[in-house]
């Protein structure tokens, strides 16, 4: 059995006063995958693991067409940002209340 892929450099966590906390790309994500230009949930379940498949992107600076990033939390999704997939340019912001991806508790 392959050992679990840890992605979470490329993200940012921030937890909320209701317990809940939002994931989104870091710094370090925009300067590896550069612009990205499409995103997709990897998964719509109601539930997301620490190292499952995550949220897919498509960027001109990743090896094949499409990188799948892994989730850097385990956690019950409260919504995901569907804006994103409708405006993928949200997640190239540096602004964590527009490159949010998911909220989880």
């Amino acid at each position: 059995m392959a050992g679990k892929i840890d992605d979470s450099r490329y993200f940012w966590k921030a937890r909320a006063n209701d317990g809940h906390f939002k994931i989104g790309l870091n710094d370090v994500a925009r300067v590896a995958f550069g612009e990205i230009s499409s995103v997709s949930f990897a998964t719509d379940k109601k539930e997301i693991y620490d190292g499952d498949d995550f949220i897919t992107i498509e960027s001109p600076n990743t090896v094949s067409d499409t990188t799948v990033l892994h989730s850097p939390e385990s956690g019950e999704v409260v919504k995901y940002h569907t804006e994103l997939l409708y405006q993928p340019h949200l997640i190239n912001s540096s602004d964590r209340e527009k490159n949010w991806i998911v909220e989880v508790y």
